[in-house]
């Protein structure tokens, strides 16, 4: 694995009124007391530790990074993150476009606040990587899809310690489940035999988005990395999904973007 290792985006305006796009990532190993330039930038930027200890400073408090641990930086934060009294490894990203803050956020995730996701998930971002590589709108909306993969893993780690089971197993049933269009509140509430309301009311207090958005934000963001792919039609791409009405398909996708999926395939 290259320690030393960064990507940024060019601009591509064709998908620039994506939801939010990976702007630039990367793989570093700060020395003992090594620290980043003070900047105030207005972007998201995700920190996660991998091996050694780093210190995050948010609002003027320094935050210690363990292996495993990740902070988070909104637009308009000062950024400073250092290594401490030995070589530190981590990997970061960092996401533009109109609803990254609102995304993150809908996902419960603050700056200031220390994360515990555990190990980096290597696949997911080593996929992330190669998706940077690919500089045309395919790969941008596929960078947009890895990236939401894992800021939902960062949310799922913040929720573990709220210790919620029933929240933790619909997460686990939508994510192995989204692209099933009978998929839904309803049917997740009976599997977990809880009422809809109470359990609509239990994952939003938990997650900070209703079941329902979370469901169609997740396949959203597949339905954009496909619609780059012209092997599919607009229709198969809404049923792969788990869409089953294509106007309900295009109204989703309009939403997120300000596109129709075709307008989308246009580009």
């Amino acid at each position: 694995m290259r320690i030393n290792l960064t990507h940024f985006r060019p601009t591509l305006s064709s998908v620039s009124r994506l939801p939010f796009s990976v702007r630039s990532l990367g793989r570093r190993c700060y020395l003992p007391y090594r620290k980043a330039h003070k900047k105030t930038v207005n972007f998201v930027q995700i920190i996660w530790s991998m091996h050694g200890t780093g210190a995050m400073e948010m609002n003027g408090v320094e935050r210690t990074l363990n292996p495993g641990q990740a902070g988070i930086y909104f637009p308009g934060n000062e950024h400073h993150y250092y290594a401490l009294e030995e070589p530190w490894t981590f990997c970061w990203w960092t996401l533009d476009g109109p609803l990254a803050t609102s995304v993150a956020a809908a996902l419960g995730l603050t700056a200031g606040q220390i994360y515990n996701p555990g190990t980096v998930p290597q696949a997911t971002f080593n996929s992330l990587v190669n998706a940077m590589r690919n500089i045309t709108p395919s790969g941008e909306y596929r960078a947009s899809t890895l990236a939401y993969q894992l800021l939902v893993h960062l949310a799922r780690a913040k929720n573990k310690t709220a210790a919620n089971p029933f929240v933790a197993a619909a997460v686990d049933i939508i994510h192995a489940r989204w692209n099933d269009s009978k998929l839904g509140v309803d049917q997740i509430a009976r599997e977990l035999k809880l009422h809809r309301s109470s359990f609509s009311r239990m994952f939003h207090s938990s997650m900070g988005i209703s079941p329902l958005t979370y469901l169609i934000n997740l396949r959203t963001q597949n339905a954009l990395n496909l619609l780059s792919d012209r092997r599919y039609t607009v229709d198969e791409v809404a049923r792969a999904c788990g869409w089953d009405t294509p106007a309900y398909f295009s109204r989703c996708i309009r939403r997120a973007t300000g596109l129709s999926p075709r307008e989308i395939r246009r580009q």
